[in-house]
C-alpha cells in the first residue's frame, strides 16, 4: 500500500534524481514545538539562517552549539506543522525542497484530479433500508459533496447477493438548504436494502502515513498521477528560480544546461500526466459504462 511518504519520495526522485541534500540524524527524540534539536553527526556545516526539516517540521536555525551537537531553532517555519519525531529520524539540512512543500503540492494534485476536466473521481457508496411508504432516502453527510449518482440498486427480498439495478429515470436527487434526498419514482419492495453508488472528489491526506487508497480514494493504478503533476509543476518553479536576476543560487554553464531546459522537460512530463488522466478516465468509464436505459 502506497502512503503519502512514498509519493513524496517518488516526487523528489523525479525532480532531482539522486539525493544530494546534506543530511543528519536525530540523536534524541524531538518534541513538537521544541526550540532545540540534538543531532548525531557533526553540525559544522549548519549555520544560522538555514532550515532543517524533520518529517513535515520545517525549523529555522538561529544558532548552534558544536560541542553538544545542539541546534537552536524556531519551529513552524513556512507555516509548517509541529510534530513529534523519534530519534533516528533523518534531518535534511537546507534542502532544495521540503517534505512539507511536497506534501502540500501532492495534496493539491489529488484535489485537482477531481476537477471536471480530468474525468476522474472516487467511487463511494452508502446503504439504506427500503422505505415503502415515502420512497425517499436521505443523503448522508459524507456524501453531500458527491457530483453524481453512478448506480442505485436494491437487494431482492429473501436473497443475500441478488441485486436489481434501478434505471436513472426512476429516481431523482433533490437538494435543499440542510441536505439532500433521493426520491424513488417506482415502488421498492419492503424488507430489502438499497445501495447508492456515487461519484465523489478525492480526499487530501492529513498525514504522511495516510494510505493513498483507503484515505484519499485513489485506485492503485492512479497513484502515479499526483507524482507526475507535482513533478512538472515543481520543474517549472526550478526554471523560474534559475532565471532570477537578483541572485544565482543554482548557476548554469551555457554549454551544460541550456536556458529553459527545465521548462521543456516539464512540458514533456505534463504530456505524460495528461495521457495518464485520459487512460484512467477510460478505465473508470469501462467500470461504470453509460447505459441507454439509464
Amino acid at each position: 500500500m502506497a502512503t503519502m511518504r512514498d509519493l513524496i519520495s517518488d516526487t523528489r526522485r523525479q525532480v532531482f534524481g539522486a539525493l544530494t541534500d546534506q543530511m543528519n540524524v536525530l540523536a534524541t527524540n524531538y518534541v513538537a514545538g521544541a526550540t532545540e534539536v540534538v543531532l548525531d553527526m557533526d553540525i559544522n556545516g549548519i549555520t544560522a539562517g538555514k532550515t532543517i526539516t524533520l518529517g513535515l517540521n520545517v525549523l529555522y536555525v538561529r544558532g548552534m552549539d558544536a560541542a553538544s551537537k545542539t541546534v537552536f531553532v524556531v519551529p513552524g517555519y513556512d507555516n509548517s506543522p509541529q510534530e513529534d519525531c523519534a530519534s533516528g529520524t533523518f534531518a535534511y539540512i537546507n534542502p532544495r525542497v521540503t517534505d512539507w512543500y511536497l506534501f502540500n503540492q501532492l495534496n493539491s494534485e489529488i484535489k485537482r484530479m477531481s476537477a471536471s476536466d480530468s474525468g476522474l473521481y472516487r467511487i463511494a457508496s452508502w446503504e439504506s433500508p427500503a422505505d415503502p411508504t415515502w420512497q425517499t432516502y436521505d443523503v448522508p453527510p459524507e456524501a453531500f459533496g458527491m457530483t453524481a449518482l453512478l448506480r442505485v440498486r436494491y437487494r431482492l427480498p429473501g436473497s443475500t447477493d441478488v441485486w436489481f439495478d434501478i434505471p436513472s429515470r426512476s429516481y431523482r436527487t433533490q437538494f435543499g438548504d440542510t441536505g439532500a434526498i433521493i426520491r424513488m419514482l417506482r415502488s421498492i419492495p419492503s424488507g430489502t436494502t438499497l445501495q447508492f453508488f456515487y461519484k465523489a472528489p478525492f480526499v487530501p491526506a492529513g498525514a504522511v502515513v495516510d494510505d493513498i487508497e483507503t484515505v484519499c480514494g485513489l485506485t492503485p493504478t492512479m497513484q502515479d498521477i499526483p507524482v507526475l503533476g507535482a513533478t512538472f509543476r515543481l520543474m517549472r518553479t526550478t526554471e523560474s528560480q534559475r532565471n532570477q536576476i537578483t541572485s544565482q543560487g543554482d548557476s548554469r554553464r551555457p554549454g551544460e544546461v541550456a536556458s529553459m531546459s527545465n521548462l521543456q522537460t516539464s512540458q514533456l512530463i505534463e504530456r505524460d500526466y495528461e495521457k495518464r488522466l485520459r487512460e484512467e478516465a477510460g478505465r473508470l468509464l469501462q467500470r461504470n459504462p453509460y447505459k441507454l436505459e439509464w
